[in-house]
């Protein structure tokens, strides 16, 4: 007994050793914050464990999760697949039970709610474009599990998920979209084919077809707004004729029309129907509906036999839900009015009075937009059993808000759908704007000027104390919160009250994300906090081919001073589809004079954009925008002289995925037409055959230090350094043999095309291969990932790009006279594990050795030497290789634990990976974002440049001292021993 308490005493020993490596960093210079995305179901615990302290949310992002209604932190969260498998259609809860419907209704999962472990799995026959409907069946407790596929509808046990029963159903085959209700003694189904008819089926417990029956519907669409109402009401919003279809379920075989109009409600893009929460005692759906007017008016409508009639019209509330407590069913309205506050407001449904316990109001600032859903939990005070609520808001910004008695806080959850990112500097301090003010004064005062360059030093001294006492103080470690909320309001500001200044090394700088949600941030990067934030609700993301993205440029970057730093968006406007502008601050996040607060619509379609080189007299870097009439509008319009002048050496390209062809264009500048885009050469890419999946293009604050490659033999190997190349890859399907019974075999291509010329410097074509092809290319090489169909694994490939052993140009490149076609190194590489996407590291001079920074789908992030991917590894050593230090070639790709820079803090999902410059040239900052983001620092050729944490000063400091000491010591002893020897 006693040999068997020690052995527990020394494995906890070793284990608490191990836990304690290197945790003194650990958040130091990182961060990590995890997101949902935007909620699609909601459900408010209401286990006896967790009774209103806990809601269930499931989200676009393939997302189920539980959130503690305390302070908005993930008390669990499941990440399911990216593609449609991982899809959530469904969310059902009651009791601690949870069930959820993915994929079309081709998987069942239950889970505990309270810790999110699952406790079976059902694989169902289904089809993935179909929408699946599921209710839960029992007394007092879930018993069943109904779910509608593509294919039947099937009940499964609560418990385990075993397969009771399963009932085919009419025309299910053609079916997008199942709505499903639960009723006393069967279930109701309601199946919509678009653009043909609606099933109906009625469908007992036990699992005998009742009834089943078609209504022709040719006006339905799968974007259609449908719910059903009560035990026998099918309500649908039509929006091309702007009518309600209702259909009473019981009788009926045609549905009744009812235009808007003759309501009294004016309809917008913006119409629909919103399902409301079920009622807390029966489960079954309300009579009453929901229905946005517009993004700020909402309807409350009221099914009566065959008549639709407006309950109550809400035309300044964003948000209403009815809700039953105690047999009373309650309307909640939200309303933000021009002053910044939100009003909450409760009304009795039957009597109309108003229920003042319920009333809540709150500052809500203009960046979070409108609510668009509010979800509540009314309950009874325990103290004075007067009506008290929780409230969620979900908002049109994808945020969610958190409303109970003094607790008030928000996630933002648009960041899960970062669309571009760029960091900025911070500017310099106060201090040393003073001096970049004397260097720009033509003040011929001297006296004026000495005078102010003494209180300037004063200053720099009285800020140098400051700092050793702040010093002595110790460090305040700072944690990157994962939402906002008030209570800690002066806590942040306290913190961003500190001068948003530049650090010594330039290691703290501000991260401008754009979101999909049309909203705009500004992050600290130390920290992870949120300094400012801007929603802009007409703006959204270009689509072109299933891919959203907008464009983020900085213009002008704080070292211009006085002229304040400038950044500029590009998306499209949601009502228009022009391209719509936003130039703002990034430091303070405040939007230009000439632009307007929502941004400014352009006025025509964006096909191409463009950052220029030169600045104006205002050191300000132009856009050029060309349109669908390839005029070539810029911003701002002070640079159109700067335009003029460049225009010989301005080139610009456009691909066209449903073409399959690349066009390139110069610019030319006609006093008549203005200034045009005129097409120099055509690329066809062969559509017929295969897709374009990448253009990708070398980084413009991408430094080269070397221009080549000293070689063993002390040769030099000189870098081909094209700054106009781009990569293009696509994708396709060579046809199956008949002979051999074979499928399509999968190919991609990689094309390097020279963007001025439209010259293909390289082509190389990969069969039996496919993608996600994910590309990077700086300086002389490109690196991409595929999957290896024929050893079925990942693979990584390398590029290299070198012009010889002498250099054609040394000071410059031209497209129109280019060397000799390139000396093209290429090798493949076995990746042990899936990969997201990748990245380069990048750094201020270009001095540093590379690095990959590789999102890999395990949930880290690997930092791999570029070394590591050389094409010119050897096989066999030789003594140049030796002497060169190329490492000999393995076909594996090593992963080094301890180069994962996230260590044990997973992340998922990643969309992509931006780096920048520090002021130190050996630090290179990482922001991974997705589902989840990571920021923290890399130092590839590690801090050659820095110091050690662990320097002795002291023990420099006092070696100095006694060697100045005895050089002064001995130079007395010698000038005395030459004096002596003077004198013999």
């Amino acid at each position: 007994m006693a040999a068997t308490w020690l052995y527990v005493v020394c494995f906890a020993h070793l284990i608490l050793q191990i836990c304690a490596t290197y945790e003194d960093q650990a958040g130091k210079f990182d961060w990590k914050q995890s997101y949902v995305g935007r909620v699609e179901h909601l459900h408010w615990d209401q286990s006896a464990a967790y009774s209103g302290k806990r809601f269930l949310v499931a989200t676009d992002k393939h997302v189920i999760a539980s959130i503690h209604a305390h302070n908005g932190s993930l008390v669990w969260r499941k990440v399911f697949e990216q593609s449609v498998r991982g899809r959530v259609d469904c969310l059902l809860h009651q009791g601690n039970l949870l069930f959820s419907v993915h994929s079309g209704g081709s998987l069942v999962r239950g889970w505990y709610s309270g810790s999110g472990n699952m406790m079976w799995e059902v694989m169902l026959q289904s089809h993935l474009s179909t929408k699946p409907s599921a209710v839960l069946v029992g007394k007092n407790k879930a018993e069943k599990v109904i779910v509608a596929t593509a294919h039947g509808l099937y009940a499964l046990q609560s418990n385990d998920g075993k397969r009771l029963w399963d009932v085919d159903l009419l025309h299910s085959d053609t079916v997008a979209h199942w709505f499903m209700v639960n009723r006393d003694h069967d279930v109701l189904l309601v199946g919509v084919s678009p653009g043909s008819k609606v099933t109906v089926v009625k469908v007992d417990h036990e699992g005998k077809k009742v009834t089943e029956y078609l209504v022709p519907a040719m006006w339905i669409t799968e974007k259609t707004s449908c719910l059903i109402l009560g035990q026998s009401h099918f309500l649908c919003y039509e929006d091309a004729s702007l009518r309600f279809q209702l259909l009473q379920l019981r009788e009926d075989k045609l549905f009744a029309s009812t235009p808007l109009q003759s309501l009294g409600l004016k309809p917008t893009t913006d119409s629909s129907l919103q399902q409301g929460l079920p009622r807390s005692n029966t489960l079954e759906p309300l009579l009453e509906a929901v229905f946005r007017v517009a993004r700020d008016h909402v309807a409350v409508l009221q099914i009566s036999e065959s008549n639709i009639k407006v309950l109550r019209d809400l035309p300044e509330s964003s948000a209403a839900q009815i809700v039953t407590y105690d047999d009373m069913d309650i309307l909640q309205t939200v309303q933000v009015n021009g002053s910044e506050f939100l009003t909450i407001s409760a009304y009795n449904l039957k009597t109309e009075e108003e229920l003042v316990d319920l009333v809540q109001t709150h500052s809500f600032p203009h960046s979070y937009g409108l609510p668009q859903e509010i979800f509540s939990l009314v309950f009874a005070r325990k103290k004075d059993h007067r009506l008290g609520c929780k409230i969620v808001l979900l908002g049109e910004d994808f945020c969610i808000h958190y409303k109970s008695g003094k607790s008030w806080w928000h996630r933002e959850e648009s960041l899960a759908y970062i669309s571009a990112v760029e960091m900025v500097d911070l500017p310099v301090s106060e201090n040393q704007a003073k001096f970049e003010d004397e260097f720009g004064s033509r003040e011929g005062d001297v006296a004026a000027m000495f005078y102010k360059r003494i209180l300037t030093q004063l200053s720099q001294l009285q800020t140098f104390f400051e700092n050793i006492i702040h010093k002595l103080q110790g460090p305040r470690h700072q944690h990157a919160p994962m939402m906002d909320d008030d209570e800690d309001v002066d806590d942040e500001e306290d913190e961003d009250d500190e001068d948003l200044t530049r650090d010594e090394f330039n290691l703290h700088k501000i991260i401008v994300v754009v979101t999909e949600a049309g909203k705009i941030f500004g992050i600290r990067s130390h920290t992870g906090r949120i300094i400012w934030r801007q929603y802009l609700p007409d703006l959204c993301p270009f689509d072109r081919y299933g891919r959203h993205k907008m464009l983020l440029y900085v213009q002008r970057t704080t070292a211009h001073f006085p002229h304040p730093p400038q950044c500029v968006v590009l998306g499209k406007n949601k009502k228009t589809g022009n391209g719509m502008l936003y130039a703002f601050d990034p430091i303070a996040g405040t939007p230009e004079a000439d632009i307007f607060p929502g941004g400014m619509d352009i006025g025509f379609e964006v096909f191409q954009l463009a950052l220029m080189s030169e600045v104006n007299e205002e050191f300000l870097k132009g856009l050029i925008i060309v349109g669908n009439d390839l005029k070539i509008r810029t911003y701002p319009e002070s640079v159109k002289s700067v335009v003029k002048k460049l225009a010989p050496k301005l080139f610009l390209h456009l691909t066209n995925v449903d073409t399959g062809t690349m066009t390139g264009y110069r610019v030319l500048v006609n006093d008549h037409e203005g200034i045009k885009a005129d097409p120099m050469w055509n690329i066809d890419l062969q559509e017929q055959y295969q897709k374009v999946t990448n253009v990708i293009s070398k980084r413009v604050d991408e430094h080269v230090h070397s221009q080549g490659r000293v070689l063993g033999d002390r040769s030099v190997l000189y870098k081909y350094l094209n700054p106009n190349l781009v990569v293009v890859t696509t994708e396709g399907e060579e046809p199956g043999s008949a002979q051999s019974h074979k499928g399509p075999v999968n190919y991609f291509n990689v094309y390097l095309i020279d963007a001025v010329t439209g010259h293909i410097v390289f082509h190389l074509n990969h069969k039996r291969a496919k993608g996600p092809v994910v590309v990077v290319h700086s300086e002389n090489w490109v690196v991409y990932s595929f999957i290896n169909e024929k050893h079925r694994r990942p693979e990584i490939a390398v590029l290299e790009m070198f012009e010889g052993k002498e250099q054609s140009n040394s000071t410059a490149f031209t497209s129109f006279s280019p060397p000799p076609q390139p000396l093209i190194l290429r090798q493949s590489y076995i990746f042990p594990l899936p990969i997201y996407t990748i990245a380069a590291t990048i750094t201020e001079k270009g001095i540093t050795s590379k690095n990959l920074i590789i999102a890999l789908k395990v949930g880290g992030l690997l930092s791999l030497p570029k070394a590591l991917l050389d094409p010119r590894r050897p096989v066999i050593p030789t003594q140049e290789t030796m002497e060169e230090g190329t490492i000999p070639y393995i076909p594996e790709i090593p992963i080094n634990t301890e180069a994962i820079l996230n260590y044990n803090q997973s992340v998922f999902n990643i969309d992509g990976i931006h780096t920048a410059p520090a002021g130190l040239e050996s630090t290179s900052l990482v922001l991974a974002y997705g589902i989840d983001l990571y920021y923290c620092q890399v130092t590839p050729s590690k801090m050659f440049d820095v110091l050690k944490e662990d320097f002795d000063f002291f023990f420099i400091g006092l070696v100095l001292v006694l060697m100045i000491i005895v050089s002064v010591v001995s130079q007395k002893f010698a000038a005395r021993k030459a004096l002596n020897r003077a004198w013999k």
